[in-house]
């Protein structure tokens, strides 16, 4: 065996004070420095008298001569070397320090712009915002101009840092992953301005450094070609080997449904399942929701003749649109104009009854002055009571769903609270169909306030509500089992040991029955933990439930990470949309993702440590 060979470079070696006027070296006082001579500024690798001296008898023999080791002129010549190495590398140190600090400013500047989405050039204009602002507040204002124009803030150097900042974040993002216990995801797709597929792709996981559940924007990925089943996941798979994530982590996938998501043999969803086989698929409730709520036959050519009367008011011709909200003015009215329908919208339907509504004597006065053959044929429709009571009925069901819709959507919901609130819909809609058989109307307002008899015919009501129900039953039972266990996550003091919710567990998430209802027991007794009941979901189980319930608590991690709907690719496309408008359709795939990436993340970047990194020069 030959014995392992020294790097005496890398040993501790201690550089002695005399070794300056034997030899005319010194140490810079920083990590890592190597002796440098005084008279030529050359360095040596290792701190050992020999290499000094070997420098010295080699390189300055002369200066032996002049300068004689111990006399005075010796000494303050080596003084007069100290002082002017002293001050070069005073002056260095500041000018990198500069260097850094406008990095630093130019980082965070772009880091702002893109966290609103704005250009890249938009840099140039923030500096010359900052320059009038300084002219304009500061008297002694000659440094602090110099230290903004020496800021690089070009569009170019913007577009630079915007990447530096979106690689930066995706490489923290992928190594968070990494270590989480567990992640789900939620995928959807889109075309942005240049009719190009963009996929969406959120990741939300448990940050076990931070002790935090995070919903993050893993990829945005273009489709090059056809927008397949086999497309999407070739396309996702590359990006998931390229950036080394594994497939054995994920619980769940949340999608919106589409025939190349679920499709039974080529789908997305299958293509990821034959990856692993224990992923939990879903479709996106907010999706579903919308669905449930297709008008039925009568009622749908209600809706259609609202939708041609707001049409007929808005786009039948400027001079009749202007008419009409100069008559809304006249008349004091509550709203200044009709809403536009948008099919896209998922609360457009309910938002443009209710603003009829408010409006219907004015819009009905308005077409009676217009007197023209298309006015009267809307004013006869709107007077006939039994279509005003389909549309009295329309305004306060879909005000219902979307009361519903608005509380399914937002950031970090957990799926058992998305459940919980479709599941009580299902159960008001019981009440709402026994309210009406009633004729009472106390949750139809709209109708008690419009109808001039006191009994009218309600089966088109209570079939559109059975309908509504039945509908409501069949997409949402897949939900059925996670729903079961939405009690043991919200409040686990409460269910019991030998409960239904311990087989779904089990099924689904493969975890040991007999485990989970001791260590249940077990919790519910421990008095430590009574008093962290008021605590939020995550931070209970993230930060006070102890590891020796590990089965519990990894059930717990698994339902909280879940994805309930493809809401946050929704928002990322809204954000997709503004960025890559008309007038910056040019804009790559690339740095669209990379200004996606960064308006999306909750994290900041850590400035000084990248512009540390980044050797940049002074803006000129």
């Amino acid at each position: 065996m030959f014995s392992k060979k020294r790097k005496v470079d890398n040993e501790n070696r201690k550089f002695l004070a005399e070794w300056t006027e034997q030899y005319c070296f010194t140490l810079p006082v920083r990590a890592g420095a190597v002796p440098v001579c005084l008279i030529c500024n050359s360095t040596v690798a290792v701190v050992k008298c020999a290499n000094l001296k070997r420098h010295y008898d080699t390189m300055h023999k002369d200066f032996e001569k002049k300068f004689p080791l111990n006399s005075a002129a010796r000494k303050n010549k080596l003084q007069a070397y100290l002082l002017s190495y002293k001050n070069s590398t005073t002056m260095l140190v500041q000018s990198m320090t500069g260097q850094e600090k406008s990095v630093e400013a130019a980082l965070r500047v772009c880091w702002t712009l893109n966290k609103h989405q704005k250009p890249f050039t938009d840099s140039e204009i923030v500096k010359e915002c900052m320059l009038e602002v300084a002219t304009a507040l500061f008297e002694e204002k000659k440094d602090i101009i110099n230290a903004i124009q020496s800021i690089p803030l070009s569009a170019r150097s913007n577009t630079r840092r915007t990447e530096l900042l979106a690689d930066d974040n995706k490489n923290n993002l992928i190594h968070i992953l990494q270590m989480a216990p567990c992640y789900a995801i939620a995928i959807d797709e889109s075309r942005d301005i240049v009719d190009s597929e963009q996929i969406s792709i959120f990741v939300r996981f448990l940050d076990v450094e931070s002790r935090v559940f995070r919903d993050e924007l893993l990829a945005l990925l273009p489709l090059k070609c056809k927008t397949r089943g086999e497309d999407l996941f070739k396309t996702f798979d590359d990006f998931m080997t390229k950036s080394n994530i594994s497939y054995d982590k994920i619980v769940s996938i949340s999608t919106d449904g589409a025939p190349a998501m679920i499709g039974k043999e080529k789908g997305f969803v299958k293509r990821i399942k034959d990856k692993n086989a224990e992923i939990l698929s879903y479709q996106c409730i907010i999706h579903q929701t919308s669905l449930c709520g297709k008008l039925s036959t009568t009622l749908k050519e209600v809706m259609d003749i609202m939708i041609k009367l707001i049409n007929f008011l808005r786009s039948r011709s400027a001079l009749q649109h202007r008419q009409f909200k100069d008559f809304l003015f006249e008349c004091d009215s509550v709203y200044s104009d009709l809403l536009q329908y948008n099919n896209v919208r998922w609360l457009s339907k309910g938002k443009v009854i209710e603003r009829f509504w408010s409006i219907k004597e004015e819009v009905i006065t308005f077409l009676v002055n217009l007197d023209s053959v298309e006015s009267k044929q809307y004013h006869k429709f709107l007077t006939n009571e039994s279509n005003m009571l389909s549309v009295a009925f329309l305004k306060d069901i879909l005000g219902y769903l979307n009361v519903l819709n608005t509380e399914l959507q937002g950031q970090k919901k957990l799926i058992c609270d998305l459940i919980s609130s479709v599941f009580a819909f299902r159960r008001k809609l019981e009440i709402f169909e026994e309210d009406i058989k009633n004729q009472d109307f106390i949750h139809f307002p709209t109708i008690l306030e419009y109808k001039k008899t006191p009994d009218i015919d309600c089966s088109m009501f209570l079939s559109f509500l059975s309908d509504l129900g039945e509908e409501f039953r069949k997409r949402f039972k897949d939900f059925a089992e996670i729903g079961k266990l939405s009690q043991f996550l919200k409040n686990p003091f409460e269910v019991s040991p030998t409960g239904e919710w311990i087989d779904v567990a089990t099924k689904l998430f493969k975890l040991p029955k007999s485990s989970l209802q001791i260590e249940i027991i077990d919790l519910q007794e421990d008095i430590s933990l009574q008093m962290y009941k008021t605590s939020s979901t995550e931070d209970f189980w993230i930060k006070h439930v102890l590891d020796k319930y590990m089965n519990c608590k990894t059930l717990a991690i698994k339902l909280a990470t879940m994805f309930g709907s493809t809401y946050v690719c929704e928002t990322s496309f809204s954000k997709m949309t503004f960025l890559k408008n008309r007038y910056r359709s040019r804009l790559t795939d690339h740095h669209l993702e990379n200004t996606l990436r960064i308006s999306c993340s909750p994290r900041v970047p850590d400035f000084k440590k990248l512009a540390q990194e980044k050797k940049c020069h002074f803006s000129h």
